[in-house]
């Protein structure tokens, strides 16, 4: 993405230190959306990524990617679908379990709410091991679409995700590179 805009972000993104656990440098996304201005910033990339793909849908990650997500989404006038951590969705839905570094989580999406002719942007603040975005794409195909992208706000790119799903044939768009 522009170099200048990545600059502006990163310079207004707090970094924590040794958070959640030593050595994890946490790339505070709460800093950038506190500003209205930079919020239309972020979200004004993401629906070029909209138009340009000609997205009928935005998935957004439980938690973060919601707010990106449904902004997006209402401001584009197309439908928004959650993916929810396990037991938060109503109705018939489908599973995914993933492994973390430390153990193993669930996420999950409501059946019938993608088609098979869909273009989907899944979207989260950021991408680090890819663990959750690969689950999340995986749930996404269990639907019968093959037209999958990615938009995160950052790119940990020390932690290859990012590499990862592009190897899996994802199209994958970020703002921001940083390490995590």
């Amino acid at each position: 993405m522009n170099n200048k805009l990545s600059t502006l972000l990163k310079n207004n993104l707090r970094v924590i230190p040794n958070f959640p656990k030593k050595g994890i440098m946490f790339q505070d996304i709460f800093s950038l959306i506190e500003n209205p201005t930079l919020l239309k910033i972020i979200v004004s990339e993401i629906k070029k990524v909209v138009k340009k793909e000609k997205i009928t849908k935005i998935i957004g990650i439980d938690a973060r990617g919601f707010i990106f997500g449904s902004i997006v989404s209402n401001s584009c006038n197309i439908p928004f679908i959650p993916i929810r951590k396990k037991g938060k969705l109503p109705g018939r839905v489908y599973r995914k379990k993933y492994k973390l570094e430390y153990g193993f989580d669930q996420v999950e999406i409501q059946k019938d709410s993608i088609s098979k002719n869909d273009k989907v942007l899944i979207v989260d603040d950021l991408i680090a091991t890819g663990g959750t975005a690969i689950a999340a794409a995986k749930l996404v195909e269990n639907m019968s679409t093959k037209k999958i992208s990615f938009m995160f706000v950052i790119d940990l790119f020390n932690l290859n995700g990012a590499n990862i799903l592009k190897k899996k044939d994802y199209k994958v768009f970020s703002i921001i590179g940083a390490e995590g």
